[in-house]
């Protein structure tokens, strides 16, 4: 899946952010030497700093999996169903080239918010970026909320994807927010997710 291939590209970036942790660093080295005290062995000290550095890349890639079941949960497992009932004020959009799906894209009304839409699941397989097809879907989804009078657009993307935070300027978003991902290992190395909103005045008209 696109969405869930995208999304892992990250786990790497983000367990660098970890070990950046003053805490961890600290932890590190106090269990560094707490091991060659007791035991006097400096390759027992370097196994035990690996299986530290070890939890610390699971806990890591336990976030990328909750934000993955999380998505799944939310509209992905019935796209058709969350997204394309009739009379429904939302849609999905796709973008293909030669049968195959290269990039997604979904738009509906914000839970979080109330009187707001949230344009969601924007993911453009690896080796079709730069193509401009992110923008191209991201636009689509906003010329179909301003023909509904829309006058908030929101969405929600994670501190680490720096690419996505351009294409979001660069189509008239605003960085409105920004919080730390409501889990404990995400609290414990401060993975932010930032919130993004195109305002109405902004909203391109068709």
């Amino acid at each position: 899946m696109i969405y869930s291939t995208g999304f892992r590209e990250h786990v790497g970036t983000v367990y660098l952010l970890a070990l950046k942790q003053t805490w961890i660093q600290a932890m590190l080295c106090g269990f560094c030497l707490l091991t060659y005290i007791l035991s006097g062995s400096i390759l027992t000290c370097m196994l035990c700093v690996g299986g530290v550095l070890l939890a610390t890349r699971m806990a890591v890639q336990y976030i990328f999996v909750q934000g993955i079941q999380l998505g799944l949960r939310e509209d992905l497992l019935d796209i058709r169903n969350s997204y394309m009932q009739p009379g429904s004020r939302s849609c999905f959009w796709v973008a293909e080239l030669k049968g195959s799906i290269v990039g997604t894209v979904g738009i509906l009304p914000c839970v979080e918010e109330p009187g707001a839409w949230e344009l969601k699941r924007i993911s453009v397989k690896k080796e079709f970026r730069g193509r401009g097809i992110a923008k191209a879907l991201c636009e689509t989804a906003l010329e179909f909320v301003a023909r509904h009078n829309v006058k908030r657009v929101v969405l929600f993307t994670s501190m680490v994807q720096t690419d996505a935070h351009k294409l979001y300027d660069s189509i008239g978003f605003e960085k409105e927010e920004e919080f730390v991902w409501p889990s404990l290992p995400a609290r414990l190395i401060n993975f932010m997710v930032f919130k993004y909103v195109h305002r109405n005045g902004n909203v391109m008209s068709c």
